[in-house]
């Protein structure tokens, strides 16, 4: 269950774009300004992922701290709907 899982916070992380910076004064200053706090929204964060279907296999995946809550959150939601999904054909005894 846990490998599903992961599996689904990978492809949801895979499926997240990094979004441009645009031309406006307050963002510019945001994206050049160096972030140090590691708590930040905006901070970046890069982990290494294992790729699936290999075992030795390493990708390294950078998003902000806002892009890793969402991709977690989509891999849950996917992940409990497919566990839902699964529970629904169980008859419990006696009921």
């Amino acid at each position: 269950m846990r490998k599903i899982a992961y599996s689904f916070l990978c492809a949801a992380a895979a499926s997240l774009a990094v979004p441009a910076i645009a031309g406006d004064d307050d963002t510019a200053s945001v994206a050049t300004k160096e972030i140090t706090d590691k708590r930040h929204p905006d901070y970046v964060k890069c982990r290494s992922q294992s790729v699936i279907g290999s075992r030795a296999k390493k990708r390294r995946v950078c998003m902000t701290n806002r892009e890793w809550a969402e991709a977690a959150r989509k891999g849950n939601a996917m992940a409990n709907t497919v566990v839902e999904s699964g529970r629904a054909g169980i008859r419990l005894p006696g009921g």
